[in-house]
């Protein structure tokens, strides 16, 4: 199951990424500015989710492993 959340995250982010892209590029085609991006990459906001989602992951798996030794 997580695996098809991980997938479905990561072609949202794929189409969020290339729409965004276009947009740019459309702006420079037509001879305006474009805006300056300013914060964190995008390629760095995947990879944070993903690690926070791993970590969690097996946080939730080691503790009903844990939880399953116990009873």
């Amino acid at each position: 199951m997580f695996k098809y959340i991980t997938l479905i995250g990561v072609v949202i982010f794929l189409g969020w990424l290339l729409k965004r892209q276009w947009r740019l590029k459309k702006m420079q085609w037509k001879g305006e500015r474009v805006p300056e991006q300013k914060g964190l990459r995008p390629i760095t906001l995947l990879s944070v989710v993903m690690v926070v989602l791993y970590g969690g992951y097996m946080l939730w798996y080691l503790i009903n492993q844990m939880l399953q030794t116990v009873t």
